[in-house]
């Protein structure tokens, strides 16, 4: 008997480059960041095993379709890193749903503020987060931002 479907979220990862020389640059022009981006995206599978099968197919796919150039004209790389986790559903997803969930061990005398920045971006100074316009689309108006 085949075990039914149900919902997974699987969490990817990717990193986007920029590559080639800059029509222009301003004070938030910087060649040495990347963006890395974590996605989770929903499958119907019968196991942990097809939803990561399925959501491999579909990271490749999405980092394959990105054809962008950011604001300084350079064209925009986006690579899957391979790096999949799934968690999976056990109703179907509704408004407010948590769809994805990890966990890790850590010391207990690691400080909060350690495994905060261990597992989250935060931008060293105030005016760091404006270095993503080297990542955004070409035409995103960013007036409101700079």
């Amino acid at each position: 008997m085949r075990k039914r479907q149900t919902w997974f979220g699987v969490k990817t990862l990717y990193r986007q480059e920029a590559s080639g020389k800059p029509r222009t640059r301003d004070r938030h022009y910087d060649p040495a960041v990347t963006l890395v981006e974590e996605r989770v995206v929903l499958f119907r599978a019968r196991s942990h095993a097809e939803a990561i099968r399925k959501a491999e197919r579909e990271a490749s796919r999405y980092a394959a379709s990105f054809r962008e150039r950011n604001v300084y004209g350079q064209r925009l790389r986006n690579r899957f890193l391979g790096a999949l986790d799934s968690f999976e559903l056990f109703e179907n997803p509704t408004s407010g749903e948590e769809v994805f969930s990890t966990t890790f061990l850590a010391r207990g005398n690691v400080s909060d503020q350690r495994l905060i920045n261990r597992r989250v971006i935060v931008p060293v100074k105030p005016n760091e987060e404006l270095k993503r316009r080297n990542f955004f689309p070409f035409g995103v108006d960013l007036s409101a931002g700079a």
